[in-house]
Order: C-alpha cells, then structure tokens, then sequence
C-alpha cells in the first residue's frame, strides 16, 4: 500500500460531524491544495493519545536534551465529584483553550494533593529565602 504524504503548512479548520462519530482536519499543503483529513471518533482519540508523546520526542531532537519535555501552561483548573465511581474529574485548561480531564480516583488525589502542597511549599519557602539574600553590590 504507497502513502500519501501531505507536508502541512497551514491548520484551516477544526470540525466535528453532526453525530459526533467523525472529526475533520482541514489543511493546506505546500502546493496550496486544501486537504481534509477525516477520522472516525476512536482514531481520533488514538492521535490526541499520541501527539503529546510526539512532541516531546520532537522536542527532545530539537534541543538535543533528553530532560527535555513539552509542557503547556494552565489557566484554569476545576475538579467535579463523580462519588458513584470513586473518583474526580480534574479537568486541566490552558490559556489558549486546551483542556484534558482526567478521571482520579479518590486515593490518588489525597496523594496529589499532599504531594503538590508540600513541595509547593517548599519551592515557596527556597524563593522567599533567595529573596531576602543581600545582593552584592556592582
């Protein structure tokens, strides 16, 4: 089977079919050909499942560390009860729109939670002692 290889250079449109089962990816490649990449709902998931690997990967060539990662900043953050499944949704947003949700059962989130509190107050702390340092003069 030959592939089709379409060199992006530009993302044109995002959409969602009536019924929810399909996505489309409007692109134009470098010839100036507008294409349209549909996927159904489940290789649809797959590729969000993979393209933050990916960029990390990418990442990681491009700055030749392997420490590297990809992060995105947060904006916004909430968290709903799901009590009859024994978890909380925690959805995690970012400044441009981007949102993930993740179900966390209630074990996992005690230890976050103690996890995040402790070593931010620990950072807190190693900032406000680095502040208060005398600077010498230049």
């Amino acid at each position: 089977m030959a592939f089709v290889k379409i060199d992006s250079v530009e993302l044109t449109t995002c959409s969602v079919a009536a019924d929810g089962e399909t996505m489309e990816l409007g692109l134009v490649d470098r010839a100036g050909t507008a294409v349209c990449l549909r996927l159904p709902f489940e290789q649809a998931e797959a590729i969000v499942m993979t393209l933050p690997t990916l960029l990390a990967d990418a990442l990681k060539r491009r700055t030749g560390k392997k420490e590297a990662r990809y992060v995105f900043g947060l904006g916004e953050w909430s968290i709903e009860d799901c009590t009859e499944h024994g978890w909380f949704i925690v959805t995690l947003k970012t400044t441009d729109g981007f949102a993930v949700s993740f179900a966390i059962p209630f074990e996992a989130c005690q230890a976050l939670g103690w996890t995040l509190k402790r070593d931010a107050d620990e950072a807190i702390e190693a900032q406000e002692r680095e502040s208060s340092r005398p600077r010498a003069l230049q």
